[in-house]
Parts: structure tokens; C-alpha cells; sequence
């Protein structure tokens, strides 16, 4: 169960860092704030899953559930640096496009 818990917060962070810099570059700075959308829905369905495995863990040991907490926490982590890097990566690619078409290769 945990390793499904970590590759949602991989695939969650990887949806969020896709559409967020996809929009961007496609439709403009702007729709950069979908992403904020999306990151808090990630936020919250992250904290849903914690409530539901918290009470699916209620028989194991404490340090079961100290280590389940610090994977969704961890999760959290992944949803929102996500975000963070897509913003960075769509201030270096307009900086090398406006690069390119000031200086042309070739």
C-alpha cells in the first residue's frame, strides 16, 4: 500500500508539472494559475488518502503510522516543488527563445 501511496504522489507531481508548463507555454503566462488549481486538488486528494489509510492502519505499530505520515507529507512535497520547478522551467525556455530569435544559429 505505501508503494501505491508514493507513485500517486510521483504521477500526481508529474500530471501537475505537465499541464502547468504545457498551458504556460501554450497559452500564456496566465494559465499558469490552472496549475494552482490543480496543486491544491492534488493537496487535498493527498489528504483524503491520508485520513483513509490512517484508519486502515489503526492495528500496526506507532512507527508504522509516524512512517506513513512522513510519506504524505513527502507527497506534499513532490505536488508542490512540482509546481515550483514548471514555473522555473517556463522562465528558462522563454529566455532561450528569446535568445534564439535575438541571435540565430546557423
Amino acid at each position: 500500500m505505501i508503494e501505491f501511496v508514493i507513485l500517486l504522489g510521483l504521477i500526481g507531481g508529474w500530471v501537475i508539472f505537465a499541464s502547468t508548463l504545457f498551458l504556460m507555454l501554450a497559452l500564456g503566462k496566465m494559465w499558469g494559475l490552472l496549475g494552482v488549481v490543480l496543486l491544491i486538488a492534488g493537496i487535498e486528494i493527498n489528504h483524503w488518502l491520508k485520513a483513509r489509510y490512517m484508519k486502515a492502519v489503526v492495528d500496526y505499530s506507532p512507527r508504522t503510522k509516524e512512517l506513513a505520515a512522513h510519506i504524505f507529507e513527502m507527497n506534499e512535497l513532490i505536488i508542490m516543488s512540482s509546481y515550483v520547478i514548471a514555473l522555473a522551467l517556463y522562465v528558462v525556455i522563454q529566455k532561450y527563445v528569446e535568445i534564439m530569435i535575438k541571435l540565430p544559429v546557423g
